[in-house]
């Protein structure tokens, strides 16, 4: 009996050492997925970093159009009164 109880303990012990270095390999592989996942995060962040940025001066630059696009307005219209066309050159004649 004392023999059977040696052998069921022996038993335990090498199933729990199998468990143990399976455990270890998953653990491995966790470690190495979880590494993998930090980089892409950092280049994700850096990713949208650039994208805040080219937002940003998308933004700065459609601020500045109609500011430009009304001077362009006032100088064709002033372009336009300083040109005559041929029938009020032909009324002053």
């Amino acid at each position: 009996m004392r023999m059977m109880a040696m052998q069921m303990m022996t038993n335990s012990i090498s199933d729990a050492m199998e468990r143990y270095k399976e455990l270890i390999q998953v653990n491995s592989s966790y470690r190495i997925r979880h590494s993998q996942l930090l980089r892409e995060q950092t280049q994700l962040k850096n990713n949208i970093q650039i994208l805040l940025n080219e937002k940003r001066e998308l933004l700065v630059e459609q601020t500045e159009r109609p500011a430009s696009s009304v001077e362009a307005k006032r100088l064709c219209e002033e372009a336009g009164m300083n040109i005559c066309d041929p029938s009020a050159k032909q009324q002053q004649v």
